[in-house]
């Protein structure tokens, strides 16, 4: 893979502007995220160099993974199979083989927990729908593109404020406070996600904080499973979000063209059903957030594990599908470039 080819796999559509060096390529920078030219490719000559006219990045293949894509020294020479320091050099014999991903086995929540978490729910449901800050959930949640008909069939809620049960009437385990005092289970204020498994079931809660202050913004309730939410498992194209409202927004927007897999975070990984499916479809977009995490992760174990059916495909704006919408991205025409792409890509 030249350098070209480099910064095409990052979604970036690149234009032959002169003949300079062995060949002069233009396109938009993929840092500062800006323009249709700024960015100017060459690569043959001294071994494939880039440079932005505006932010005025540059350098060459290393440089670029280090740059764009978030990867440590080593770890750039890696991914292009060359020695360290040695840009160019013929790709080194890999003879120790890496561990075969063996995918989480992910436990349903007890009968007594999905009972209170279904209580919940509703109560988080209703009070979306009569109280005054459920009314500006709704509206931020439709200001990331969502459906008034796709927030009532994914059941998202809202919870006015904190609350603390007894974790025995969850049926959890006691836990224990540094002071020696029993923890409680805390629900705290915010828009509730729930995981809705088969049969209806509630076997995940998922709050996303009114005000999270210096703390998480998200809070998984304890006792939630921690398989990742997902959608049309069975198609032949996959897209990997990280958040759940991403994955909601992308199979509202997209769900006839390919299934959708919303981890929960960055580092979350397939189970066992998620894992059969990215191994039997065809092609995995993967879509996590244009941050240095999603990069890195993009990068490294999903086609470490995958192999070449992986294609990462960020937003072109903005962090994650949801905050591109915003920016004015047409969420279905995104995914359905990446899909096609794909096919005049071979």
């Amino acid at each position: 893979m030249d350098l070209l080819d480099l910064i095409r796999a990052d979604g970036i559509i690149l234009k032959k502007a002169a003949s300079t060096h062995g060949g002069e390529w233009a396109g938009p920078c993929p840092l500062c995220r800006e323009g249709t030219d700024r960015l100017r490719v060459w690569p043959v000559h001294m071994g494939g160099r880039w440079w932005c006219r505006i932010c005025g990045k540059n350098g060459d293949a290393i440089q670029y993974l280090i740059d764009v894509r978030g990867l440590s020294y080593p770890e750039a020479c890696s991914a292009l199979g060359i020695e360290v320091g040695e840009l160019g050099a013929l790709p080194r014999s890999r003879s120790v083989e890496k561990p075969v991903f063996v995918p989480r086995e992910t436990i349903t929540p007890c009968p007594l927990w999905q009972e209170k978490a279904r209580a919940f729910l509703e109560f988080a449901v209703r009070t979306m729908r009569m109280d005054t800050a459920g009314t500006r959930a709704r509206r931020f949640l439709r200001r990331r593109g969502l459906a008034d008909q796709t927030i009532d069939d994914a059941g998202l809620g809202w919870n006015p404020v904190d609350l603390y049960h007894d974790r025995a009437l969850w049926g959890l385990p006691p836990e224990m406070k540094d002071n020696g005092r029993l923890k409680r289970l805390w629900l705290p204020a915010g828009l509730v996600i729930p995981c809705i498994g088969e049969s209806g079931r509630v076997i995940r809660l998922r709050i996303r904080r009114a005000d999270p202050g210096d703390g998480a913004r998200y809070v998984l309730v304890p006792g939630s499973s921690t398989s990742p939410m997902a959608w049309g498992l069975e198609k032949n194209v996959i897209s990997i979000v990280e958040s759940e409202l991403d994955g909601i927004l992308v199979n509202q927007e997209a769900g006839d063209l390919l299934g959708v897999i919303a981890l929960g975070s960055v580092s979350s990984r397939p189970d066992a059903p998620t894992h059969e499916a990215l191994t039997r479809t065809g092609l995995i977009l993967v879509s996590l957030d244009s941050d240095k995490a999603g990069a890195k992760a993009a990068w490294g174990w999903w086609p470490e594990t995958y192999g070449a059916k992986i294609r990462r495909w960020p937003v072109p704006v903005g962090k994650d599908p949801g905050e591109a919408l915003q920016k004015g991205l047409n969420v279905r025409i995104w995914i359905e470039a990446g899909l096609l792409d794909q096919k005049e890509g071979g």
